[in-house]
């Protein structure tokens, strides 16, 4: 986050912790809300994070659903191509049986890959979700602390307490359960086809040309 939104809170607190007459659970309030912001400031980090990579893992996802589009249309060209070499009463070319068949391979693959990036991408979101609200509980919980200061009130204080707890809950939970990563080195279909297929990118713009 770019801004803290507690900060006056947090400037608040700190005054009335080190001026004028200060109880013990005063200070301990400060201690709190100290705590509190920390547990806010890496909350906030975290789910930024979480956003970032769905972002990524899910450009990744419409790149091979695009490449899939793109197999799924060559494709059907030389279904046509065969059917109407059939219809001709003339043997298909060799190449084109032989591509077509290389397709009939690589689309369930590409279409595996796609929904298993769309489905880490939403797990991505669902923890950044989960880490923004645990950072919202814990601004709230700062600002309650800064009432219970400025107001005297111990009975906020414990308030505040318990509204952080909860957010300790909800972080600790979304760490728990964090998806890993986008891997460098763990490249999406579109990214690795050109290495695996070696000179066939060449080919593929004369198959949608005929």
């Amino acid at each position: 986050m770019s801004h803290n939104p507690t900060e006056h809170a947090q400037e608040s607190i700190h005054h009335h912790a080190t001026h004028g007459p200060v109880g013990k659970w005063i200070t301990a309030a400060a201690t709190t809300a100290a705590i509190l912001a920390a547990f806010a400031a890496a909350a906030g980090a975290l789910a930024t994070s979480h956003l970032t990579q769905s972002t990524l893992i899910r450009i990744k996802a419409n790149d091979d659903w695009n490449y899939y589009q793109a197999k799924s249309i060559k494709s059907s060209l030389l279904d046509a191509k065969i059917y109407y070499a059939q219809l001709s009463k003339v043997e298909p070319r060799k190449s084109d049986v032989d591509k077509k068949s290389e397709y009939a391979r690589e689309m369930p693959e590409i279409q595996t890959a796609a929904k298993a990036l769309e489905k880490l991408s939403k797990a991505h979101l669902e923890t950044h979700e989960t880490f923004e609200g645990a950072a919202t509980l814990f601004h709230i919980a700062i600002a309650i602390v800064a009432i219970s200061v400025v107001a005297k009130r111990k009975e906020f204080w414990f308030l505040s307490m318990a509204g952080g707890a909860v957010g300790i809950f909800f972080f600790v939970k979304a760490f728990l359960h964090s998806p890993p990563p986008v891997e460098d080195e763990k490249e999406s279909v579109t990214q690795s086809a050109p290495a695996k297929s070696g000179e066939q990118p060449a080919e593929k713009p004369s198959e949608g040309g005929h």
